[in-house]
């Protein structure tokens, strides 16, 4: 038996997902979403144009299952709701209320939810939320019989509102999250302080990032990230701004994020900025890339990098975010998720082959040695202030960020 869900994109349906008795998904535009959008304009992703072709089951899937959770919060969520782990339909039909970026996802009868002034928000007691993260690995993201959503990624989190006067509240009834909370996570020491720092670096240095505090929970520290997907108006409402991860926008499913397992280059996440972004974009993805090899992140996968929707309609590369030292951990590994320049050891990344990676996107030679200059040039005033802002820092994370930094300015 055929199934229909609809999809939603600023109070507009906007495609309608079938899933035929093969349980084999299709993706179609709505004829209002044609006459809205014309051809040339990403409304959903770059990977699926507007117009009156359907989209198979491996195109389909492939944007679709990046909406979701992965891994053990994946299995822990679809054991919750009682069905496989790799039904996406299912999920998407119980969680799409509020998703990545600005989609609502349902059944075409039930309204679709678009923005909220936190009237159904249930507000949390400090010893609610306490219990509530200390129980993300039965109930990834805070799901339960009124929560339903979902949010691309691996690591366990927790999908909260905050209210005007500052309180967590949990979103009920699809209506939409403002904040993301990540505990610590055991096996790897001071992880929260570690992003923290690794994101407040990043924001010293010029570059855009997601807001971030941290906070203590039932005597251990949380990282708040505040959504860039998400915009409070004057009226506290909360409205969804629209985006997609760059494997979305290549048309490849989570399960090769990474370039060893048939995922992204550098160079094909640059194509898409270069042919849909704005003209600053390769210059964002260029320090993104320079602050990555300064950290050690070796995990900065397709999946970590995204295009974000502007108030006039076109894409920019969104602010960065999940920015961690993984050298500060022993036993993960030192090869990058995305070789730079053929290079794949983070310790071996020179300045010049990063400017040589950016020269293969097209940028001139000189912009690109400028860029890393710049950073590279900034970057010690950027380590003290991230400093003051981290009191409880990792020093070997410092130690490496100033030692990488010294190293990429002598070659």
């Amino acid at each position: 038996m055929a199934e229909t869900l609809g999809i939603w994109l600023d109070g507009l349906q906007v495609t309608t997902v079938d899933r035929d008795g093969k349980g084999r998904l299709s993706l179609s535009y709505t004829r209002a979403a044609q006459d809205a959008f014309d051809g040339g304009t990403p409304v959903l992703s770059v990977s699926l144009p507007v117009g009156p072709a359907r989209f198979a089951n491996q195109q389909s899937m492939a944007f679709l299952d990046g909406l979701l959770p992965e891994g053990e919060p994946r299995r822990a969520v679809a054991a919750e709701l009682d069905v496989a782990a790799s039904d996406v339909f299912a999920l998407l039909a119980a969680l799409g209320r509020d998703c990545d970026g600005a989609l609502v996802i349902g059944p075409l009868h039930r309204p679709a939810q678009q923005d909220s002034n936190l009237a159904s928000a249930k507000r949390l007691s400090a010893e609610e939320l306490a219990g509530l993260i200390a129980n993300l690995r039965n109930a990834p993201l805070g799901i339960g019989d009124q929560v339903r959503l979902s949010l691309a990624g691996v690591q366990e989190k927790l999908l909260l509102s905050r209210m005007p006067d500052g309180g967590w509240a949990q979103p009920l009834d699809g209506s939409p999250s403002t904040h993301i909370l990540k505990p610590s996570i055991r096996g790897f020491e001071k992880v929260v302080e570690n992003e923290f720092f690794c994101m407040r670096l990043a924001c010293h240095l010029g570059l855009s990032v997601a807001a971030v505090e941290t906070m203590v929970v039932n005597g251990a520290p949380v990282l708040v990230v505040e959504r860039y997907d998400r915009r409070v108006n004057a009226d506290s409402a909360t409205i969804r701004v629209h985006q997609e991860d760059l494997c979305q926008a290549l048309g490849l499913p989570p399960s090769q994020k990474y370039h060893e397992k048939g995922g992204p280059s550098l160079l094909a996440v640059a194509g898409v900025l270069r042919d849909f972004a704005d003209s600053e974009a390769l210059e964002s993805l260029l320090r993104a890339v320079t602050l990555n090899v300064l950290i050690g992140n070796c995990d900065a996968h397709g999946k970590n990098f995204s295009l974000l929707r502007t108030d006039s309609g076109g894409l920019r590369l969104a602010p960065l975010y999940d920015l961690l030292s993984t050298r500060l951990y022993e036993g993960l590994s030192d090869h990058m998720a995305m070789p730079i320049d053929t290079v794949q050891i983070v310790d071996r990344v020179t300045s010049e082959r990063i400017a040589s990676e950016a020269s293969a996107w097209g940028m001139p030679q000189s912009q690109a040695e400028d860029v890393v200059s710049d950073i590279l040039t900034r970057l010690p005033e950027a380590i003290t202030a991230a400093q003051q802002d981290t009191p409880n820092v990792p020093k070997a994370l410092a130690s490496y960020v100033k030692r990488r930094g010294a190293e990429l300015r002598d070659n």
